[in-house]
């Protein structure tokens, strides 16, 4: 063989071989991020299966491994989601993989911001200030006014989580799409004195 195609096919086979590592390392880092959570389903309905599956896919797409704050989720199609005991999801997102992952993220990061009260507790008096009056539910905020300030930390944080995956326009295009806190997500969508508080008090993700 003539010395420049030998040194092409050694070139394309040094390639093949570092692409097969990488791709072994990705693998391996998928299956350990799969591997971490605890994915069970509560009635094992079609519905749930097919949901606990679409979120093992989605972790293989997207690298969430530093945001398991909590390892334990549970599929419970007649539960709205929540974080706490357990972080629970619904069925609601089988055909909206970005939802899924939205829910997901922002239900973790709930564990995060409980696990460091103090600077929880500033944030929330300070958003007391520049949001006075906070909205409950029936003014497109979360359960009750607290709630609304707590979520403004929750959702911006889910906002920093989406565009680090996926990018700006995309995230607010997921987020502005929401139809439940709609008063937050307004504010941490378009007010910059979110992003300003919660960097403030350390809440933000590298």
């Amino acid at each position: 063989m003539p010395q420049n195609q030998t040194s092409r096919a050694l070139e394309r086979s040094t390639r093949m071989r570092h692409a097969w590592l990488a791709a072994l390392l990705v693998t391996s880092s998928l299956t350990a991020q799969e591997s971490s959570l605890n994915v069970r389903t509560a009635s094992d309905s079609e519905g749930e299966r097919a949901t606990q599956q679409q979120l093992y896919r989605l972790l293989q797409e997207h690298d969430v491994s530093e945001w398991l704050y909590t390892r334990d989720v549970i599929i419970d199609q007649t539960k709205i989601p929540h974080s706490h005991p357990v972080l629970t999801l619904h069925t609601r997102h089988l055909n909206d993989d970005l939802g899924l992952l939205s829910t997901f993220i922002h239900e973790q990061f709930h564990w995060l911001v409980d696990e460091q009260e103090d600077k929880e507790a500033a944030a929330i008096a300070a958003f007391r200030d520049v949001f006075p009056g906070a909205p409950g539910r029936e003014g497109g905020g979360a359960r009750d006014s607290y709630s609304s300030y707590l979520h403004l930390i929750v959702c911006d944080l889910e906002f920093q989580g989406m565009t680090l995956l996926l990018g700006e326009e995309v995230a607010r295009e997921v987020l502005g799409s929401i139809t439940h806190y709609e008063w937050v997500y307004e504010r941490v969508l378009n007010d910059p004195r979110v992003r300003e508080t919660t960097e403030r008090f350390g809440f933000v993700l590298r």
